[in-house]
């Protein structure tokens, strides 16, 4: 029998593992002078489990080493605290069972601190509760799942714990100990650790301060994260309207007194030059834009935004029956359209509609446009459907404070407009949207004359329309954003710039003067 006992707490996760190293950590002094125990704190700890969770099982076991090494230079027993021990998150990776390798894991452990006698703690939580909690917490970091039935039923959770723990169990016998996890006004995870730990009634560490629990986000959170997870945002985009909504993510307001363009429309004055066939269009052109005197349902410019950002948008199912001619019925569509959103896109969506219109309160709409892309970007740009990022780029045009504001959405909106309408023409024809071209060169006459033809993989046109509208991006924060962001997500849709590229790989293309010449400057 060894003289030194090593208790290593494998979680799992969501059993209150953060608050027990929390409160380890708080209250080393009174684990050493009340209990015997030293807490070893390290970061080889968690980097050995990262190796086990990537499979790079020599390091972790070397790591693992290191780590018994600082245990036996220690006086007294000591404590190890990590549920990554027992394994990845489950759902955040492809297995469909939980904790697979939780015997593996124990059994490097169990090698690392041969000389040490070895007690392991795992709580075991209602698992109903538990894989609530599990998918919060893959809801909060990552973003394959929105919905919580379609998480349940990639997870294998038939006769959990009991087909987790049966191995350990088997093999350990009593050094491998189950806590029955009960958090409540009376109990904590970290009293019912040291109670099994010390082998004592909890009367003994009732004495330790009451641990900060971490709080589980609201119904109407999960909701608003589900929705990123559901929305059409880059991945950068989600991670980032996530920590918005959670960690106190504090961007300096803008000033109210932004200069806005209050006179931006002013009638167009038909040029002398233009074309007769052009006519008809101009027509259009003098109905753009129509004066209205129309109820102001905005609220106050210097109203502090952040709080609605954790507010849903709540609306009922059907679309309703209201003239959208009128602020009021166009308002309670937008309600619709934003339904189950962050009220801050809502805001968005009211502000660029009066931006629509010439009305009494333009300069009001326009200062609330620019707050809420210099404010609340992050919300935006991880919730907004592209539709939504479109709108924007032409409000930047028709109201940047700026003339770089001004042409970052003019080059915007007619770059995003004529994607739009090239996919949607393939889409009436019948084109999968990933299809490899089965030619080189057109095989079809020009119906535009004068259009220069290029070949597959022998033109820089589409490399440099990419660049040029990023180039443009960069000379304003608030409406760069909006571009970079339309930008991320071309270029992980299937578009002209993924069959582009994935047509010049197919046919394995590779014209020196264009060999680097992808969309976006880096071979898929």
């Amino acid at each position: 029998m060894a003289d030194k006992t090593i208790h290593i707490h494998l979680g799992p996760h969501k059993t209150g593992s953060t608050a027990i190293q929390r409160s380890l950590r708080e209250n080393a002094k009174t684990l050493k002078t009340g209990f015997g125990l030293t807490l070893i704190k390290t970061r080889l700890v968690r980097k050995a489990a990262g190796f086990l969770n990537s499979d790079r099982l020599p390091e972790a076991a070397e790591t693992l080493g290191k780590v018994a090494g600082l245990c036996a230079a220690r006086e007294g027993d000591c404590v190890i605290s990590c549920e990554d021990l027992s394994g990845a998150l489950p759902g955040s990776r492809q297995t469909q069972e939980i904790y697979p390798h939780l015997w593996r894991n124990i059994s490097i452990l169990e090698d690392a601190f041969d000389g040490f006698d070895r007690r392991y703690y795992f709580f075991l939580r209602q698992p109903d509760d538990w894989l609530r909690s599990v998918y919060v917490q893959n809801l909060k970091h990552r973003q394959k799942f929105s919905r919580f039935e379609k998480f349940a039923d990639f997870l294998q959770v038939d006769d959990l714990w009991d087909a987790v723990i049966a191995e350990p169990v088997a093999e350990l016998g009593r050094s491998f100990v189950t806590v029955d996890y009960a958090q409540d006004a009376a109990r904590s995870s970290v009293r019912d650790l040291l109670a099994a730990v010390a082998g004592c009634d909890r009367d003994k560490v009732q004495a330790l301060p009451e641990p900060e629990l971490n709080l589980s986000p609201g119904e109407t959170d999960i909701a608003l994260m589900q929705q990123i997870n559901r929305s059409s945002a880059s991945q950068e985009a989600k991670r980032r309207a996530k920590l918005a909504l959670f960690e106190a993510h504090e961007t300096p307001p803008s000033h109210a007194g932004t200069p806005v363009r209050s006179d931006w429309f002013q009638a167009p004055q038909k040029p002398e030059t233009l074309p007769e066939v052009l006519e008809p269009l101009w027509q259009r052109v003098r109905k753009r834009v129509a004066a209205q005197d129309q109820p102001n349902l905005m609220p106050d410019i210097d109203i502090d935004l952040r709080p609605l950002r954790n507010l849903m948008v709540e609306a009922d199912g059907d679309f309703p029956d209201v003239n959208r001619d009128q602020m009021a019925g166009q308002a309670e569509i937008l309600i619709y359209r934003f339904r189950g959103q962050s009220e801050i896109c809502f805001l968005l969506g009211l502000a660029i509609s009066y931006l629509r219109r010439d009305t009494p309160h333009t300069a009001q709409a326009s200062a609330l446009f620019q707050r809420l892309w210099a404010e609340e970007y992050d919300i935006l740009l991880g919730f907004l459907p592209t539709r939504w990022l479109i709108s924007s780029f032409q409000t930047f045009l028709d109201h940047g404070v700026n003339a770089d504001q001004r042409i970052i959405g003019s080059g915007a909106y007619f770059y995003a407009n004529i994607l739009k309408a090239y996919e949607a023409e393939r889409a009436f024809e019948g084109l999968p949207p990933d299809a490899v071209y089965p030619h080189k060169l057109p095989q079809t006459k020009m119906g535009f004359a004068g259009l220069d033809r290029f070949k597959l993989g022998g033109s820089d046109l589409i490399l440099n329309t990419n660049a040029l509208l990023l180039e443009y991006s960069a000379r304003d924060d608030t409406a760069g954003r909006v571009a970079q962001e339309f930008l991320a997500r071309a270029r992980t849709a299937q578009s002209i710039f993924s069959r582009m590229d994935k047509s010049r790989q197919a046919h394995e293309i590779n014209i020196k003067q264009f060999s680097n010449c992808w969309s976006f400057f880096q071979k898929p």
